[in-house]
């Protein structure tokens, strides 16, 4: 008898258990809370961009007003496959109770979102579109250790400065640990990195947590809007027999890309000396 859909769990099929992987990855994944989500399914994306304004200015009466031209330019992402598989005897896929197939979903969820995401924080990573560390990026000097709220709100205004908003923050865990411990003023018990119910936030602004930030830099400032995680045709669950060993292959896929539409809108918060 053939394996077929007839016979075969509904959380099997591409459809069901692709949705489920996706929803996984997009929640578990950092890059993925951190910008905003643009699906496709084409083999690359180009962003639009409108790079500099037409000029005015001030007229006598009559004068003629001189035409000019603003630029355009664009940022092209080509989203690259990221995937795994395991392999389980046909004994545990029957005999496993809760089933083994939504621990390997699991499981490949978390380890594609971590990829993901160190390619996100990385300079290049082969295989991979770039990341942050790639980027012409604002910079704000940190100095050795951040003592106050201060390297952020310069932060904040740098993004301004170029017309951006910060809307997340990003830093590695053990900073994040640091900066919980300090206070924002003599004798006050406010602390730095205020933990509520709905998450962590400095200067209002929401902290993302990965270790997959480098040693270097203290917090990525990002304005989400202008950071595109580019997903095409959703991520891919599939079954396959291996008659050899009595085994299904379970595989999962995604196909990822970043493109950030304005690097100067990006703030790396560092030690620059």
């Amino acid at each position: 008898m053939a394996t077929q859909h007839s016979n075969t769990a509904d959380a099997w099929t591409p459809e069901d258990f692709g949705k489920v992987l996706n929803k996984a990855i997009q929640a578990q994944s950092t890059a993925f809370r951190a910008g905003s989500l643009f699906g496709t399914d084409k083999v690359r994306v180009s962003f639009p961009l409108w790079s500099s304004d037409p000029s005015a200015a001030w007229l006598d009466e009559l004068e003629v007003i001189v035409p000019t031209d603003g630029a355009t330019g664009s940022v092209t992402s080509t989203p690259s496959k990221v995937g795994g598989i395991t392999t389980l005897s046909n004994e545990i896929r029957n005999d496993t109770d809760p089933a083994i197939a939504d621990q390997a979903a699991a499981g490949l969820a978390n380890d594609i979102a971590k990829k993901i995401d160190a390619a996100f924080l990385a300079n290049t990573t082969a295989k991979a579109n770039s990341g942050l560390l790639s980027l012409t990026s604002s910079v704000v000097d940190t100095g050795a250790t951040i003592a106050n709220e201060d390297p952020f709100i310069d932060a904040i205004f740098a993004a301004e400065a170029v017309g951006a908003n910060i809307d997340r923050w990003i830093m590695h865990p053990d900073t994040a640990k640091v900066l919980s411990k300090i206070k924002k003023g003599t004798g006050s018990n406010e602390r730095l990195l205020e933990r509520t119910t709905d998450g962590a936030f400095i200067a209002g602004i929401r902290v993302l947590t990965d270790p997959a930030v480098d040693a270097n830099t203290k917090a990525w400032g990002l304005d989400s809007t202008r950071t595109k995680i580019v997903l095409r045709q959703g991520t891919e669950m599939r079954m396959f027999d291996v008659p050899r060993q009595d085994a299904i292959d379970v595989r999962g896929i995604a196909r990822v890309g970043f493109a950030f539409l304005h690097p100067q809108s990006v703030v790396r918060l560092h030690d620059a000396a």
